[in-house]
């Protein structure tokens, strides 16, 4: 029992010492000058899609930036139409447990390159008919920070 209550108190005091380890999946969430709702500054945001954030990512080629929005799967549908006519995002196909959309390239009125793609949580739900009984969808846009 003592030898417990030392290990106890010896993991105790490293907690309390040393910081928590981050888990190897956890993204590491860095912010860059220029990072933001992208879709809103370019006046092609959809109605209902939600900003979620934007991240950069100094560790890959090109040295992203990230925006991230979110959609509720009632009104995937009308989204995607509208983003396929603003900026020539690809139609989403079933694939494998989820719809996505193969990432495709914009540029905006300044002259800026982004990527932008669609993709639904993970589901069952094959038929498009039924994209109102997904949760969300998720909408990427990235830009690049440097030449590749």
């Amino acid at each position: 029992m003592k030898f417990a209550a030392c290990l106890f108190a010896i993991w105790s005091f490293c907690s309390a010492v040393a910081p928590p380890l981050m888990a190897a999946s956890a993204p590491i969430l860095l912010t860059a000058q220029g990072c933001g709702d992208f879709l809103a500054q370019m006046q092609k945001k959809p109605d209902h899609a939600e900003f979620a954030g934007c991240s950069y990512a100094p560790d890959r080629q090109g040295k992203p930036l990230e925006a991230t929005y979110h959609v509720p799967g009632r009104y995937a549908a009308a989204t995607e139409a509208y983003l396929i006519k603003t900026v020539g995002l690809n139609r989403l196909k079933r694939s494998c447990c989820l719809w996505d959309s193969p990432a495709s390239q914009f540029r905006d009125s300044m002259g800026r390159d982004f990527l932008i793609s669609m993709v639904s949580e993970e589901t069952m739900f094959s038929s498009r008919s039924e994209w109102h009984r997904i949760t969300v969808f998720e909408i990427t846009v990235e830009t690049f920070t440097e030449d590749m």
